[in-house]
Formats: C-alpha cells, structure tokens, sequence
C-alpha cells in the first residue's frame, strides 16, 4: 500500500512550516496570544475578594512562564482561506480529519469559523499526531515519515451532510468489494429501507468515475449520496489498518476477492446492533462538564485529591 496518493491536493491547501509541526507535536496545549479572547472586564469586588486576587497573584507569579507560540502568517493564511470558501471550513493535515475532538468546538462538529478553532482542534487531535509520525506506518515502499512536498493545512468548505447519506466504499485490485455506513454507530432506517438503490448508485458511481483512475489498485474511499443518482466523491484513504473499517474488519476486508459477487454491502439493521461511541476515550469526563461554578470545581478537586474516583464508574461523553 502506498500513502502518497491519498494525499489531499485539489482543496485550499498551504505548506505547513517546521516551527508550527514542533508546535503541533509539543506536550500541552498553549495557544498563540493573538487567539485567545480579551477576559471580561473586572467587576468591583469587596477587600476579601482583593485580598483573595492578591493572594492568587502571587501563586502564579511564582509558576514559571510557559513560552507563548505565535504563527502571525498562518493565521492570515487561515483568515484567506476562510474568506475564499465562504467562512465555515473543514480542515484537515494530509490525510487526517481532527474527528476525535469534535467535542471542543461549541456545537461538536469540525466546523471551523476562526483560526482559534482550526489551531484547537489541530492541537488536541490524536489523529493529527498519526498523520504526523505514523502515516506511512502500514506501507511497503519506503519508510519517511515526512510526505513528498511536505505537510500541508487542507481546507475545503464545511458542508452539513445527512448521515445517512454518508458511505465508505472499499476497494481492492480495482475491484468494489464492500461498502459501509459512514456513521457506524448509528441506526438509520431510511438507510434499510433504500439499501438497493442506494449500492447500484455507488457501484454506477464507482464505474463511471473512479475505476481505474485512481493511482493504486487498493485504497478507500467516501461518498456522500445526495439523493438518487447524485453521488459527491469526498475523500480517499489508504487499504490498510490505518484506515477506519467501520462495519467491517482488516483480516475480512483483506480476504475478499472481488468482481466475482456484489460487494458485500454492510449496515445496521436495527437498534439493538449499535455499540458504544467510537471516539469515548478522546473526551472529557462527565464530571468536568457538569462543572457549573467554585464550589463544583473545589468539590472536584478535594474528591480528585482524595482518591474518591472510582475508574469503574467514569463515563465519557
């Protein structure tokens, strides 16, 4: 499998610098000053209030001062890219999405209206950190980790999609073997019920447009079927175990021969099929989010500090 023809080239796309992939790859999460909103105007407050601040003041005076990351030209970057595509983006580096951090944009998804909000979901993203050390991990025909031309920031416009109008196809030796639902945690009925029309369309789709024309013999690829016979191609991902199989698994995938049968079309036939999120490991707590003031957060605290958590009992939003 090769990785280099996955690439993301036809979106809005920019050379990612040196000192903001080091950034990217740091421990912790410090953003550029220019970034992060202005604090709201202090109120007046009473002496026991002043003397607490004081008190505050001087705690963090002596915390040593972590150095603040500035990338001026990439933020102007952005702010073009924005602009040209109509001011909500998807962003992606070569390959990946930052899908496992969703969570930290204000409405969950990857719609992104700012730079803060590009640099965030970059910075906490575990997806990005694979793009970035082990993209070619799975390939057989070289062994940089650094991309032909480098990495590149990928924008493109942020698009609403219906789910069940999203579809993963698979396919090896130019050959559709097997397509998934997108959204594999997901029951969704209109899917079930249009499940003919719905694969001859992306088989047509498949032959029309894409057999033989993409660079290798086995890769992924996605779709989004708008309504009958109006299918949009939204991105290409390598054959390989680094690649979501979503209903499917590698060691079956790899298995299927195809051209001799229908590709083997796999989706959730009720509720009970559903299992559990798939990104749960990458989100916060329930207790932190249900944090609402001081006294929330110094419970929280003293229960930490105590040893009152039981792991049994987390639950991940």
């Amino acid at each position: 499998t090769t990785n280099h023809g996955t690439q993301l080239k036809q979106w809005y796309q920019r050379r990612v610098r040196a000192d903001f992939l080091a950034y990217l790859s740091a421990d912790g999460v410090v953003l550029p000053p220019s970034l992060i909103p202005a604090p709201p105007a202090k109120q007046q407050a009473d002496t026991s209030d002043e003397d607490s601040e004081l008190e505050d003041d001087e705690e963090w005076e002596e915390t040593p001062q972590v150095a603040q990351p500035d990338f001026p030209d990439l933020e102007n970057t952005i702010k073009q890219g924005m602009e040209r595509l109509g001011g909500e983006v998807f962003v992606k580096l070569n390959w990946s999405a930052p899908r496992d951090v969703s969570w930290m944009l204000h409405d969950n998804t990857l719609c992104c209206r700012c730079p803060l909000d590009v640099i965030l979901l970059l910075k906490g993203s575990e997806f990005i950190q694979h793009d970035l050390t082990q993209a070619f991990m799975e390939c057989r025909d070289g062994i940089s980790e650094v991309p032909t031309g480098g990495f590149v920031l990928t924008m493109r416009r942020f698009e609403s999609m219906i789910p069940a109008g999203e579809f993963r196809c698979f396919v090896k030796g130019n050959q559709l073997v097997a397509v998934s639902q997108r959204h594999h945690r997901q029951f969704l009925p209109t899917i079930v019920a249009d499940r003919i029309n719905i694969l001859n369309d992306l088989q047509r789709f498949f032959f029309n447009y894409i057999q033989n024309k993409f660079p290798d013999p086995d890769y992924v690829f996605d779709v989004y079927r708008a309504s009958t016979n109006r299918i949009l191609l939204i991105d290409f991902n390598p054959f390989c175990r680094v690649t979501d199989p979503l209903l499917f698994g590698w060691d079956e995938l790899s298995a299927m021969v195809g051209g001799q049968q229908p590709p083997v079309f796999r989706i959730l036939e009720n509720q009970e099929s559903i299992k559990g999120h798939p990104f749960a490991a990458n989100r916060i707590p329930r207790d932190i989010v249900e944090i609402n003031n001081q006294q929330d957060i110094n419970e929280f605290v003293s229960m930490f500090n105590n040893g009152k958590f039981n792991d049994s009992d987390d639950e991940d939003l």
